[in-house]
Parts: structure tokens; C-alpha cells; sequence
């Protein structure tokens, strides 16, 4: 049976809780939700179950209260759901999905995306990873002969002197 939705405005101390809402937000995500009600108003209206329980838009309630918002519009249901319905619901509107990295980066402006919420890590802007270090790599040898060593020492350098090696000489 297909539910019908209506958008009706209630005091928002008549909204009560869902007691199984899975999402809170960080005092950061509070203020970008709080920046994005101030600018664009209340466009994403809270979802409430016929008995004015909040199945989803929790946070949005949250904001409007920490405002001194008194009554906003709410989407209600034409008939009261069940517990199963809820639940689905509430997950399915808190489940969502992830950012395309690459269209952010190619299609809008870093400093807007920076005002909009995000953080230069999750931009990849953060602190630059340092360069590995070169790997050294050692090789010792044992001669019974002092012109033997000479003569290979001789030839090493000349290998060296070819390449980016250094040479160290020890004993």
C-alpha cells in the first residue's frame, strides 16, 4: 500500500525522538548544517512518523530548536507505520552515498568546497607526504690480498664515478 505524504506545520517540542536513530553529528557538521538552514532555509523538511516521532531529519530538528525556531513543516504520513517501516526508513535516509573526488576537484572551486564543509584532508589538501628517503644498500667484501682490494676498489670507483653511487671505504 502506497503511503501518502503531506507537508504539515507542527511545534517542534511536540516532535519527539526516535530512540533507534543510528546519526549524530560533530560539532563542525552541526555548524554546516546550522550555515546551510541560515542560507538556504529549511528545504530538506524533517519526516515524522503520524505520531510526530522523528524517523528522519533528527539533526535538522536539532539546529532549528538550538535557533529558537518554534514550528517548522514537517513531511507526516497518511497513516501511522509500523516499527519495521520505521526502521527501514530511518536507515534508508541516513544511508548515503559517496563523493566523486575527482568531479569536486575538476568542477568547483576549492575555497567554496573549504566553506562548504569540507576539510583540506578530506580534499587531499593536508599536510603534503614527505618524500621517502632513499634506500641505501650496503655490500662489504673480504680479501686475503692488499692489491686484489686495490685493484677491485679501482674498478668501483670507475663504476660509481658512472653512476649516482657513493662510495665508502672502511678499515
Amino acid at each position: 500500500m502506497t503511503i501518502e505524504w503531506n507537508l504539515e506545520t507542527l511545534r517542534l517540542d511536540s516532535l519527539s525522538q526516535y530512540e533507534k536513530n543510528p546519526r549524530s553529528l560533530s560539532e563542525k557538521e552541526h555548524r554546516n548544517l546550522s550555515d546551510s538552514i541560515d542560507k538556504f532555509g529549511l528545504i530538506d523538511k524533517p519526516i515524522l512518523n503520524s505520531d510526530n516521532t522523528i524517523i528522519g531529519g533528527h539533526q535538522r530538528v536539532e539546529v532549528l530548536m538550538s535557533k529558537g525556531v518554534q514550528q517548522a513543516e514537517c513531511w507526516v504520513p497518511s497513516r501511522i507505520l509500523d516499527e519495521n517501516e520505521i526502521e527501514e526508513l530511518n536507515i534508508r535516509l541516513n544511508h548515503g552515498g559517496s563523493w566523486d573526488y575527482d568531479i569536486l576537484a575538476n568542477a568547483f572551486d576549492v575555497g567554496d568546497l573549504l566553506s562548504w564543509g569540507f576539510d583540506e584532508d578530506e580534499l587531499g589538501l593536508g599536510e603534503k607526504e614527505k618524500p621517502k628517503k632513499k634506500e641505501k644498500f650496503v655490500i662489504s667484501f673480504e680479501f686475503e690480498e692488499k692489491d686484489t682490494m686495490l685493484d677491485y676498489i679501482g674498478r668501483c670507483e670507475e663504476l660509481a664515478a658512472e653512476s649516482d653511487a657513493k662510495m665508502k671505504i672502511k678499515g
